[in-house]
């Protein structure tokens, strides 16, 4: 037997200051972006089954590099995460779940907290952009070049680089740099980077740096010319 469960609305999520913690090696969760996870150990079941019962949240954090391969126990953990909404799940019958977590709000770790639960759980405050007048006019460009750019990268028929075209238009700054780091195939270390940037034009700053070294390596991803990649 197959539980199957969708989300709620985002309109109705509450977002607490008090978050369960998910430590993994050389993953970073960015806001706007969908990360499916399977979850087997028994901590962490009982952090999916309180978390669906609770707020959905869940607080996704990296193990500091070094401790990868103290993930089982209680390794030191990154400073700064991106909460999380399990905004779909399936519970099968041996307790594993399947979720999908959608990235909502960057976080800063105040204090890790004494608690009866097998997992961890911390105190965080939660870090907004504020951008400026100056910024929201220059994100335009960027926002459309990317727009332009991203379906080139990847390997799809007609009718699917119309509907990628199409989603584009549609999804919201964080989403489509979200969109980038996977199409990109960016690792831990540089996802980090733009977790932690200050803005969200740094944050497609560091995704053209990328984007345009993987037109130097594979020029013949996008027919455009020179001119356009300035």
């Amino acid at each position: 037997m197959l539980a199957t469960h969708s989300s709620v609305e985002e309109h109705i999520i509450h977002v607490p200051n008090v978050i369960p913690l998910f430590p993994l090696p050389n993953t970073v969760m960015l806001p706007g972006e969908v990360v499916p996870l399977h979850i087997f150990e028994p901590r962490y079941r009982e952090m999916v089954g309180d978390a669906i019962s609770n707020s959905r949240v869940i607080g996704m954090v990296e193990v500091s590099p070094g401790h990868e391969q103290d993930h089982l126990g209680a390794p030191p953990i990154e400073p700064t995460g991106c909460v999380g909404i399990i905004r779909q799940y399936k519970k099968l019958e041996d307790g594993r779940y399947l979720i999908w977590l959608y990235g909502l709000q960057r976080f800063e770790i105040e204090s890790e907290l004494d608690v009866d639960t097998s997992y961890r759980q911390a105190r965080v405050t939660y870090s907004e952009d504020t951008p400026s007048p100056e910024d929201l006019t220059n994100l335009a460009p960027l926002r459309q070049e990317l727009r332009e750019l991203l379906p080139g990268l990847v390997q799809l028929d007609g009718e699917m680089r119309s509907t990628l075209e199409a989603s584009l238009t549609e999804i919201d700054d964080a989403q489509l740099i979200a969109l980038a780091t996977q199409v990109l195939q960016l690792d831990s270390a540089r996802k980090r980077q733009l977790l932690e940037a200050s803005s969200n034009r740094q944050r497609f700053r560091l995704v053209f740096e990328d984007l345009y070294r993987a037109l130097e390596l594979n020029p013949g991803l996008v027919d455009l010319d020179s001119d356009q990649l300035n």
